[in-house]
């Protein structure tokens, strides 16, 4: 549910998948999913999915680019679209996952002013289902 209206079924059934593909680490399989919902929705739902293909296009450019200053610009939009949103919104998990988001574009920013050669894999989130169901 998003404010009261349901996602449409495409709509779900993309973010359910690409939030399968992004807990599997599959950053780029993930953007691909939300992106076709991306493309044919509008307001909130827009920028949701928006904020989460730019958190996907982050870590590829981080974990698999090695590109610091490509994360660190797609972290911040990321941030940008996902942080007006309410924890629980489309029935996700949003504050751990945007807190999670904002300790990676710091250990980012570390790395781009040279105190670090990369980041942690381990530091991307899960993105979690509201009421605990998280699974894969």
């Amino acid at each position: 549910m998003v404010a009261g209206m349901a996602l449409s079924p495409e709509t779900e059934e993309a973010l359910e998948r690409g939030r399968a593909l992004w807990n599997a680490a599959r950053y780029y399989d993930a953007h691909e999913a939300w992106e076709e919902a991306w493309l044919r929705e509008e307001g909130q739902v827009r920028l949701l999915l928006q904020g989460l293909i730019q958190a996907a296009a982050a870590y590829v450019k981080a974990l698999e680019h090695l590109r610091p200053s490509g994360a660190a610009k797609l972290l911040a939009a990321a941030l940008e679209r996902l942080s007006p949103l309410e924890d629980g919104f489309a029935g996700l998990r949003l504050a751990p996952f945007l807190a999670a988001l904002v300790v990676t574009r710091a250990e980012v920013e570390r790395w781009l002013a040279g105190e670090r050669s990369g980041i942690d894999p381990g530091l991307a989130p899960r993105l979690e289902r509201e009421g605990g169901g998280g699974g894969a």
